[in-house]
């Protein structure tokens, strides 16, 4: 072989390399970073989720456990009108 040929081959491959090596490692860095991103929304998706379902776990309990009068929420309601069949007006 000739030595300028093995030259310029050599030059061709290190300026291959220097282009390729950094661009690979920056996008496999991007898209680690990302995956990064998500995994901590997730996370921060899930919390609130998990509270959510908390809150409506403690707002389902029935309402005895807490005030002690379990006819409280029929006995509360105004008696229907004397015309109307017990419909409730939205």
């Amino acid at each position: 072989m000739d030595p300028s040929w093995q030259t310029t081959f050599a030059l061709a491959c290190a300026a291959l390399c220097a282009a390729v090596v950094p661009g690979t490692l920056g996008y496999a860095t991007a898209r680690l970073e990302t995956a990064d991103q998500q995994r901590q929304e997730l996370v921060r998706t899930r919390a609130e989720v998990q509270a959510a379902r908390n809150l409506i776990r403690r707002l389902s309990s029935p309402c005895d456990a807490e005030s002690g009068d379990a006819g409280a929420t029929s006995s509360s309601r105004a008696p229907a009108s004397p015309g109307r069949t017990g419909t409730v007006a939205r």
